[in-house]
C-alpha cells in the first residue's frame, strides 16, 4: 500500500470522501471549473482507495449502495421527503458499518446526513430545472 494511504485511517478516509464528492458535486453544478472537479475526483480515488485496504464489510457497501439507488430515484422521479430521509440513514448505517473497527457515529451522521441531504437538495433542483425547460418549451410551440 501507498505511503500516502498508510497515514490516513478510516474515519479521515471517510471525511476526505464526503469534501471530495461535495467539491464534485460543485463542479456538476457549475461546470467549466476545473479544479474543484480534478481535487474532488483525487480526494475520492485516494479515499476509496484507503476504505478498500481497509476491507470493506458487505452490510456497509449493500446501505451505501441502496443509498445512492434511492437519491437516484429521487432524480428521475418526483419521489417524498421521506425517500431523501431513508437514502440518509442509509447512508449514515452504511458508513458506521463500511469497516471495522467502524468509524465514530459524529463522522458517519455529518457525512452521511451531508452528503444525503446535498444529493437530494441538487436532484430537486435539477428535477425543477427540467421541468420548467419543458413547460418553456410548450410555451414556446
Amino acid at each position: 500500500m501507498s505511503t500516502l494511504l498508510v497515514g490516513i485511517s478510516p474515519t479521515g478516509a471517510l471525511g476526505i470522501f464526503a469534501v471530495g464528492l461535495l467539491l464534485v458535486y460543485v463542479e456538476l453544478n457549475r461546470p467549466g471549473r476545473v479544479i474543484p472537479g480534478a481535487v474532488g475526483l483525487l480526494l475520492v480515488l485516494l479515499a476509496c482507495a484507503r476504505l478498500g485496504a481497509a476491507q470493506p464489510r458487505f452490510v456497509g457497501i449493500v446501505l451505501v449502495v441502496t443509498s445512492a439507488a434511492l437519491l437516484a430515484v429521487g432524480l428521475v422521479r418526483d419521489t417524498y421527503a421521506v425517500v431523501a430521509v431513508a437514502a440518509a440513514l442509509a447512508l449514515v448505517l452504511g458508513f458506521r458499518q463500511l469497516v471495522m473497527p467502524p468509524v465514530g457515529w459524529m463522522m458517519c451522521i455529518l457525512c452521511g446526513v451531508g452528503l444525503g441531504g446535498v444529493t437530494a437538495a441538487l436532484a430537486w433542483v435539477a428535477r425543477r430545472a427540467r421541468a420548467n425547460k419543458t413547460n418553456t418549451r410548450k410555451a414556446v410551440n
